[in-house]
């Protein structure tokens, strides 16, 4: 293979990851951009889980976030919605290759029930963190916990953050508390 194969294939790799997540973006109204894996470790480690709960990951993408959660705490049941077709094949894989005990669906979590949820893992823009701040308010129970990468629920104070490295600066996880 010469150079130029290998550097006209990494521009085809890069342009269909570009298309996927404009078509993510069209349709979803939310780009694909994954948690980082060293910020998906922090906020399983800082929802402080008791390792029997339901967990939960709306907009779960890849997958990877439940993956650590489930290592980390094998007794939970976990559980992510995803409802881009590219990245939900892509997050059943991972977890197929992970071999832990992940249930991925794709459909729109707006629509789903999670009232039997201990945690929720959320990495979302403003717009759905709005919507779902009505959604708890009606289904969570007392007690549950949300933590959030980046973007704040509009008027809910968290309970604690902690900053996080974020490209050239940093972000917050926000540990809320219904």
């Amino acid at each position: 293979m010469q150079p130029i194969d290998i550097i006209i294939a990494l521009l085809v790799v890069w342009v269909a990851v570009l298309v996927v997540m404009a078509v993510s973006f069209l349709f979803l109204r939310a780009p694909y951009v994954p948690t980082p894996m060293g910020v998906a470790r922090t906020m399983v480690e800082f929802a402080e889980l008791r390792g029997k709960e339901v967990v939960y990951d709306l907009g779960a993408g890849d997958g990877r976030l439940l993956i650590i959660a489930k290592e980390m705490y094998p007794g939970i049941v976990a559980k992510g919605f995803e409802l881009s077709p590219p990245v939900y094949a892509w997050g059943r894989f991972k977890i197929w290759k992970s071999r832990q005990s992940v249930r991925l669906v794709m459909k729109n979590f707006f629509h789903q029930d999670v009232s039997d949820a201990g945690c929720i893992f959320l990495y979302l823009m403003p717009g759905a963190m709005k919507t779902l701040q009505k959604k708890f308010d009606k289904e969570l129970q007392p007690g549950t916990k949300v933590v959030s990468h980046a973007f704040k629920f509009p008027g809910k104070k968290p309970i604690k953050s902690m900053p996080v490295p974020w490209l050239s600066g940093t972000k917050s996880v926000l540990l809320y508390e219904w």
